[in-house]
């Protein structure tokens, strides 16, 4: 694959956010989370989501103009109805919020309602951390799994983020579905025209399979992470999500890749003040003698080095930003055809 300088992909989608009618402020925060996966690794929620953002938002499945609503606010608490906006806008909107009423009152929690799919949950979170706070951000997604037992897809993969400030380093970052994998890595899979590991999907009748279109976009169904703990985590995060926000849940919610339907995507959010239960100094110091027992312990055989929640992510960010990133031949060529529609100059963004 070839490799394409970050700024410049994140100067074509907000462009074309922007061409598809989004004011600036919305694209812009929206291309900032939406290259953070790219950054970061995370290629199936980056710039490969672009082109299916631009077609809802021109079918008018995303409200280019939501009317934002706050309701039920107290010091420490709050639900906004996104009014069906820009996930990733709407996301950053608030997690903002979260972040100044834990500032003042120690801790706060934040449902929203009617919500889009919104990318990379760490990149969220790490607002959070960038705080020196601790945050917590969980969605649900369209139905991909089966519960433990079933053959049919009934909860999504409803992934979660928590994120904690370290002393002088990248804080610590979770960032996890509650399926084996996420379902994007199959849908890149089989744009690579690669074959999947035994264990991620069963196909639609409910069999083992290693085929990325028969274990996701032609009916099949995600495998949750541990069996029944990861369908149980996929059941509370649904809770916490889709029924305690007001909005979808369950079979309820509607696919991004299905154009006739809203999503109606539910979101919870946390941030925990530290300096509320320790002076930040004595936390990072506990921390840190946590993290060394974990990182120095003894290895498995062959193993050079143990690696914290976030840490291998680190490492692409470094690597990516000397060498650009990599996208696959089938999505750069949909991206050219994307930018010759919205009248944008592929030569100003290095494609």
């Amino acid at each position: 694959m070839k490799r394409y300088n970050a700024e410049k992909l994140k100067q074509l989608i907000i462009d074309s956010f922007m061409a598809a009618g989004l004011d600036q402020e919305q694209a812009e925060i929206t291309g900032q989370h939406l290259i953070f996966a790219d950054q970061h690794g995370v290629d199936t929620h980056g710039i490969l989501r672009l082109p299916i953002y631009i077609k809802r938002i021109q079918e008018g499945l995303i409200n280019k103009t939501p009317n934002l609503e706050w309701s039920n606010e107290t010091n420490s608490s709050a639900v906004l109805d996104a009014d069906n906006g820009m996930g990733h806008y709407i996301t950053h909107l608030a997690m903002q919020k979260a972040i100044e009423k834990a500032k003042q009152h120690t801790i706060s929690f934040i449902t929203v309602k009617n919500g889009n799919h919104f990318g990379a949950l760490a990149s969220y979170t790490k607002m959070a951390a960038k705080q020196k706070m601790i945050g917590f951000i969980t969605t649900n997604t369209a139905p991909l799994m089966a519960p433990t037992g079933g053959a049919e897809r009934v909860l999504g993969n409803n992934p979660l983020s928590f994120a904690v400030p370290r002393k002088n380093e990248p804080p610590v970052v979770l960032d996890m579905a509650c399926s084996n994998v996420a379902g994007g890595k199959l849908v890149l899979a089989s744009k690579k025209g690669e074959s999947i590991p035994l264990g991620w999907a069963l196909d639609r009748e409910g069999r083992p399979t290693t085929d990325p279109f028969e274990g996701f976009e032609n009916g099949g169904v995600l495998l949750p992470i541990g069996g029944h703990k990861g369908y149980g985590l996929s059941l509370i995060m649904d809770i916490l999500t889709g029924v305690l926000s007001g909005s979808n849940y369950g079979k309820n919610v509607n696919r991004l890749y299905d154009t006739s339907k809203v999503t109606g995507i539910g979101y919870s959010m946390m941030v925990l003040n530290i300096e509320s239960f320790l002076p930040m100094d004595i936390f990072e110091d506990r921390l840190e003698d946590l993290l060394h027992m974990v990182e120095n312990s003894k290895k498995a055989m062959d193993v050079e080095r143990i690696y914290l929640p976030g840490q291998m992510e680190e490492k692409i960010i470094r690597e990516r930003l000397e060498q650009g990133v990599p996208l696959p031949d089938k999505l750069h060529a949909e991206l050219l055809e994307l930018s010759s529609e919205l009248g944008l100059d592929k030569g100003q963004y290095g494609l």
